[in-house]
């Protein structure tokens, strides 16, 4: 659970409460309009530590200083510190929050912050179009109705590379519409559900497809065309670059990067951290802020 900030300042209160419209005004992303006004919340809580319970009583060096004690903070579960990517969130909340009181006329303050060097670690992700160009890269035959259920699983449902490989035919659990992760990392399980399309898709092969491509008894849900066994690991990651081929886009991308992009996505449309943090299987929320980055690199 994100830890809770609760301001004492009735000022502070209406203030994160008017940022938080103000963003809604101006047609920030749900994702945005609702982390944007808690990291500024946060900052205001340590305001008051600091005996600050006015916006009179800020100053520009108060944000300087927040973000320098960031830098020494680490997650709550991870106990590590805190990413460049994670702090540049706070910096870019408290700039809009500057601008927030100074366009309402609460206040000229404004702080003057500079965005720290972007970590090397930045996951690559799809745009919705480049999606559905793999998608729409996919035929009617026997290996195109595989490929989409591959894009399925992989973007659809989230799953790592070895979750999709070790899928079974019974863990498609169709009438509940979910998928059931019976390997997950550190062997911890967990249920995901399956988008009407993806499960359209999923149907399709294991009723059609699968029958066509299978020789010999396996229950592992992907299936290879020369020898009709299970796909492995690898075989799966190289079927997913063969369509990025086929699909012409131009970026380096593996299932991995399929993940990055339904949770990027999810984020977009307002689904908020602690329930993608269970949709990807995440032990720690830490591992998920990194898409409320992303999100707000493209706004």
């Amino acid at each position: 659970m994100e830890p809770v900030y609760l301001l004492q300042s009735n000022e502070h209160v209406l203030l994160c409460a008017g940022f938080k419209q103000w963003l809604q005004t101006l047609g920030y992303a749900d994702s945005s309009v609702y982390s944007l006004p808690k990291h500024a919340q946060e900052f205001l809580h340590y305001q008051e530590q600091q005996g600050k319970h006015s916006l009179q009583q800020l100053v520009a060096g108060d944000a300087v200083a927040f973000i320098e004690v960031l830098k020494t903070r680490t997650g709550i579960r991870s106990r590590r510190g805190h990413s460049n990517n994670h702090i540049n969130k706070y910096i870019q909340a408290l700039q809009l929050f500057s601008s927030y009181v100074r366009q309402t006329g609460k206040s000229g303050i404004g702080f003057t912050l500079k965005r720290l060097e972007e970590d090397r670690n930045t996951p690559v992700w799809l745009t919705v179009g480049e999606v559905q160009a793999l998608y729409g890269a996919t035929d009617d035959s026997v290996l195109g109705i595989r490929a989409p259920a591959m894009l399925a699983v992989y973007y659809g449902c989230g799953l790592r590379l070895n979750e999709g490989a070790s899928l079974e035919v019974k863990d498609v659990l169709r009438e509940r519409g979910l998928l059931y992760v019976r390997k997950g990392k550190g062997y911890k399980e967990r249920y995901v559900p399956i988008s009407g399309l993806s499960g359209e898709l999923l149907a399709l092969y294991i009723d059609y497809a699968r029958p066509q491509l299978l020789q010999k008894a396996t229950e592992k849900l992907f299936i290879g065309a020369n020898k009709g066994v299970a796909l492995l690991d690898q075989s799966l990651y190289v079927r997913i670059k063969q369509l990025e081929k086929k699909a012409r886009i131009r970026k380096n991308i593996g299932t991995h990067t399929l993940r990055h992009s339904i949770a990027t996505h999810l984020l977009q449309s307002g689904m908020e951290l602690e329930q993608i943090q269970e949709f990807l299987g995440h032990a720690v929320l830490d591992s998920t802020q990194i898409y409320t980055h992303l999100v707000n690199d493209v706004l």
